[in-house]
């Protein structure tokens, strides 16, 4: 995966969560990035 790709994948994710800090962890970006986007954040 591009630096690029993983980039856009994490900022996507983190406008899921409310706050400052993003809480995503590096196995949530691969999974989304991987094609696994059930409209679910699973934590």
């Amino acid at each position: 995966m591009l630096e690029a790709d993983f980039a856009v994948v994490a900022s996507a994710l983190k406008h899921s969560i409310e706050g400052d800090y993003n809480q995503v962890t590096v196995a949530e970006v691969e999974k989304l990035a991987k094609g696994d986007a059930s409209g679910r954040i699973q934590r």
